[in-house]
């Protein structure tokens, strides 16, 4: 188990439909029930099917973009989902599945140019009821194009990570950036080009033609996808 891991599993406690299990136990996730999914607070981390369902509630913000998934409380009002999981959970559900993370938004010199995230490259279903029937689409169709009103094309997100800040905490767990769709340094999970969070660059809208209402429950499925993502210099 990595520095990282120890430090954002101390104290934590997977529940399981057996009992529990001290969080410690995870670094060899071979051990683990493959039949049922460990247990967070508002996250399921299934080992047999490879996925993390993390438990989310739609916002119907009228602002643009700047997150898909934000903490409870956070930036609600530029996001598409609000969430009450941990973000630091939802890294260990995802070291779980064996998937390591990449990097988040970075500068480099000269001239503090961003350096897009990096890391394994995931991809992200929505399951909900809307008018009395269950939905489940890609992440993607829940936003739209502001200028168009067009649906997106297909998304790729990257599990970059967040940062451990200098007290030791886990960075999103303090700004609540679970997943964003412009960079961030914080985030968790990020896309893996180059997308401007200045407020006259933002681009996308929620898609009224599939979001759910206000305060109805969506299960944000997290699996891998195939390839990674090296980023890349921006100005």
């Amino acid at each position: 188990m990595n520095t990282f891991v120890s430090s954002i599993v101390s104290g934590c406690v997977l529940l399981f439909a057996g009992g529990g299990l001290p969080a410690a136990d995870v670094s060899v996730p071979a051990t683990l029930p493959s039949t049922q999914p460990a247990k967070l607070p508002h996250l399921e981390v299934d080992l047999r099917h490879k996925r993390v369902r993390m438990e989310c509630e739609a916002v119907n913000a009228s602002a643009p973009l700047e997150f898909f998934v934000c903490a409870a409380g956070g930036a609600e009002h530029e996001t598409v989902l609000r969430s009450r999981a941990k973000a630091s959970h939802v890294h260990l559900g995802l070291l779980m599945l064996g998937i390591e993370p990449g990097q988040p938004l970075r500068f480099a010199q000269p001239g503090d140019r961003r350096i897009a995230p990096t890391g394994p490259l995931l991809k992200m279903t929505c399951e909900f009821w809307k008018d009395g029937r269950a939905v489940s689409l890609p992440l993607d169709r829940m936003m739209r194009d502001i200028k168009t009103k067009q649906a997106l094309a297909p998304l790729t997100f990257v599990f970059a990570g967040s940062r451990l800040m200098s007290d030791g905490r886990y960075a999103a767990d303090v700004t609540g950036h679970l997943i964003s769709v412009v960079n961030f340094e914080y985030s968790v999970i990020d896309l893996p080009e180059l997308r401007s969070n200045s407020n006259d660059m933002l681009e996308w809208e929620i898609n009224p033609e599939f979001v759910p209402p206000r305060d109805a429950t969506v299960w944000v499925t997290i699996e891998p996808a195939d390839g990674k993502a090296d980023g890349g210099l921006g100005k």
